[in-house]
């Protein structure tokens, strides 16, 4: 048993470091199918094993021994119109890929008093990619963040009605970027890439206040990641530099509110709201031979709502909805190509079937942004700077997902 819950946890830690999606920042929030339906309204209601993800204290709800495997589909879309009457006026659709974010739960009850859980998933990531000949592409033409957060949980129940669980947020992250580097006359390639290890903490409580009303809340901190790595840029088959790079970025801080109410036995609503202290990330500095890169941001902090309901149908099958504000982080003073979203809103549909050992979620969302104009500085080919005015739009995803439990 135990062999084979660190055979999945490795095999899923793998699969996650390679793949990446779009975010409102650079944020991912589909942590199961059942979540993603519910909009992650599960903070204070029925727990299942992603419920951690959300509210770390959701473990102490769980009996027995508990997995929980999956994955997410993630499929965007944006087009990028820069206005006239500049040259390079016109409009630009960025690639559309298939995202695929895993994830891994395990569960187990020790006792009346404490719980033992660990998660694998992933909080932060980014797909942005342009041709590389179009026209912002001294700003970016690609960008890739990859992430994996490795969170073991304690929990322990205080009261028949109180519960709290703590563990460390261990995250591998890795960021690359392409663009187009001016170099006199004509324009080189310049990638820069590297990882690092950082580490967190995360907590949550839970109060059952009534049979129909319960109450959660969590907090996971910021974590620092010293990322290492190479820079290079290359003029056609000619390598002009390939230096060792440094930076520092630092992630932020989410706190997280939810109230569930049981109006009737067979449906739950829960209301709920997340606090992501985005400021935290000011800029992206990369030290390498040669002097610093620096990439601003002045990204500024964020709420995201949602409301999510779940009906149970039958004895077996149980069915959802929800809905979700995003708001968006990015500071008008401080623009670039590389973050395509703004406010998002999402709206999730699901089914649950489940019997005493097995469970299969599915869901299926729909997310779409508002359109945003940006001024976003960028280069020719002889270094001279100017500002070209753009707009992001049509931005939209299909989000589809299921997720397999079993309980011993």
């Amino acid at each position: 048993m135990t062999r084979r819950v660190i055979q999945l946890i490795v095999i899923c830690s793998m699969v996650l470091a390679s793949v990446a999606a779009q975010a409102a920042g650079f944020g991912i929030y589909e942590f199961s199918a059942r979540a993603n339906a519910l909009g992650n309204s599960v903070m204070a209601g029925k727990a299942d094993p992603s419920s951690m993800a959300l509210n770390p204290a959701q473990l102490t709800q769980l009996e027995g021994t508990q997995i929980a495997v999956g994955a997410t589909g993630i499929y965007p879309r944006a087009t990028v119109e820069i206005d006239a009457p500049a040259a390079d006026a016109g409009s630009y659709d960025g690639e559309s890929t298939l995202w695929t974010m895993p994830h891994l739960y395990v569960a187990h009850k020790l006792n009346e008093k404490f719980s033992l859980g660990i998660g694998v998933f992933s909080r932060f990531g980014l797909g942005t990619e342009f041709d590389s000949t179009w026209p912002g592409a001294t700003d970016v033409y690609k960008v890739q963040i990859k992430s994996v957060s490795i969170n073991p949980l304690v929990g322990y129940n205080i009261t028949d009605n109180l519960s709290i669980a703590i563990g460390p947020e261990i995250m591998w992250f890795d960021f690359n970027l392409e663009k187009k580097q001016p170099l006199g006359a004509v324009f080189g390639d310049t990638e820069m890439g590297g990882d690092s290890w950082g580490a967190g903490l995360s907590l949550g409580v839970r109060y059952q206040w009534t049979d129909w009303l319960s109450l959660g809340a969590s907090y996971r901190s910021e974590i620092t990641q010293k990322v290492k790595g190479d820079i290079k840029t290359t003029f056609g088959s000619a390598t002009l530099k390939d230096t060792s790079a440094s930076g520092k970025i630092t992630l932020p801080e989410q706190i997280g509110f939810g109230i569930n109410v049981k109006p009737i036995d067979k449906l739950s609503v829960e209301v709920g709201a997340t606090w992501i202290g985005w400021s935290s990330y000011e800029e992206l500095t990369v030290e390498f031979e040669g002097g610093p890169f620096t990439k601003k941001s002045d990204y500024k902090d964020t709420w995201r709502y949602n409301i999510g309901a779940e009906y149970n149908l039958t004895e077996n099958w149980d069915l959802r909805a929800s809905y979700v504000y995003d708001n968006s982080p990015l500071n008008g003073d401080s623009l670039s190509y590389m973050v395509p979203a703004n406010d998002r809103q999402i709206v999730g549909v699901g089914v649950g079937w489940h019997n005493e050992t097995w469970s299969v979620d599915a869901s299926y969302s729909y997310l779409f942004m508002a359109d945003s104009s940006r001024s976003v500085e960028v280069s020719n080919a002889d270094t001279t700077k100017y500002t070209q005015d753009a707009e992001f739009k049509n931005g939209d995803a299909q989000l589809v997902a299921l997720t397999v439990g079993y309980k011993f």
